[in-house]
Order: C-alpha cells, then structure tokens, then sequence
C-alpha cells in the first residue's frame, strides 16, 4: 500500500521512498536513458539502492522523494486501480546548507514516462517547498552539457545558467562539461507560475 503523499500538484505527488520502491528504483534510475545524466556509475543492487535511499533518509542534509503520476498510466503492476498514481520517478535533495540556506536539487524519470511533464512537476514542487516551507534562499542545480531534457526543466522553472565546470564528469568515454543553475527565493513565482510555464 503506498505511503501518504507529502506534497501534490501538477499531475504528480511526492512522498517518502519506501522500501517497496527499491525495485522500481534500480529498475529505471540506472536505466541507459537516466544514468548518463548523472555521470554514469556501476550497476546498482538491490542493496546498493537501499543504501542510498537509507542514508539520505537518515541525512540532515538531504531528501528524497518518489514521484507518482496522478492519474491512469497503465503500466505499474504495484497499482491496484487503473486509476492509482503510477510510480514515474524520483526528486532529491542534497547539500543542504542552513548556514547558506541553499541546497542543490536532482531528478529523473523513468524511461516508459519520460516527455510527459512529470520532471518539470516533480521539480516545481520541490522547489517550493524549499522556499515556501524550509524557508531556504536557493535552490542550486547542475546539468550535464548534453542533457537538454534537464536544461529545459530547470530553465521552464526560471533557473539561470550561472556558470560551468569544465570536464566534470566523465561519462562513455569522454569528459563533459557541467552547467550549473541557480534560482533564488525572490526570483519564484510558486506554482501557479509554474503550471502556466510548462502549459498546465
């Protein structure tokens, strides 16, 4: 049975990983069309994901969350009703710094259910509850120079590109660049600016 959502809007809901996602988990987010985006990596096990998950949970300065699709998706055996949020993703949290009030937010999608919105969704809801509920100053984010899907969110969002770290990553063979992208308390519209920029 999933577990209660946390924040909702925009087509999907976020709430807690729980152990029942880990599947879901080390089925897609080390997918070939999600890993590269996060400079690759080795294979992730069952335990590795539980891992991962269990020592953000525990983190101060970090958050994860798993994004469900609101709606009929068709195509998640954990549903029970064609109509029960469909598991599409996940958004985190890390670095969080009060001293700064910054953190620096990530994402992906699942390959099945990417191109529908769901990044941009997921995004904007975390986004404000960053400014809205943790009374943070910035949220900062960073993209691989060949992540187009990734740039796009973050700029449909109103992050600016604020500069680059050269070879950063390497990834299939060749180092890559990273964007890095910023967006200030004072410079978010909420969510209803958001819904209106990705055509909600």
């Amino acid at each position: 049975m999933p577990g209660p959502v946390f924040l909702q809007g925009g087509g999907v809901s976020l709430r807690p990983v729980e152990e029942a996602d880990y599947d879901f988990f080390q089925h897609n987010a080390t997918h070939p069309d999600v890993r590269p985006g996060f400079g690759g990596g080795r294979p992730a096990s069952a335990d590795d994901v539980a891992g991962r998950v269990e020592e953000m949970q525990d983190d101060d300065e970090a958050e994860t969350f798993l994004v469900r699709a609101e709606g009929p998706t068709g195509d998640d055996p954990a549903d029970e009703t064609d109509d029960s949020p469909t598991r599409v993703g996940e958004v985190f949290l890390f670095d969080l710094s009060d001293g700064r009030g910054s953190v620096e937010l990530g994402y992906w999608i699942a390959p099945a259910h990417q191109g529908n919105g769901y990044a941009t969704a997921a995004a904007a809801l975390a986004v404000d509850y960053c400014f809205a509920e943790r009374r943070l100053h910035k949220v900062n984010a960073r993209v691989l120079a060949f992540n187009d899907g990734s740039r796009a969110v973050l700029e449909q969002l109103g992050f600016e590109r604020e500069g680059c770290r050269r070879d950063d990553f390497y990834v299939a063979g060749e180092y890559v660049d990273a964007d890095l992208y910023g967006i200030v308390a004072d410079e978010w519209d909420g969510l209803d600016a958001a819904d209106s920029a990705r055509g909600a």
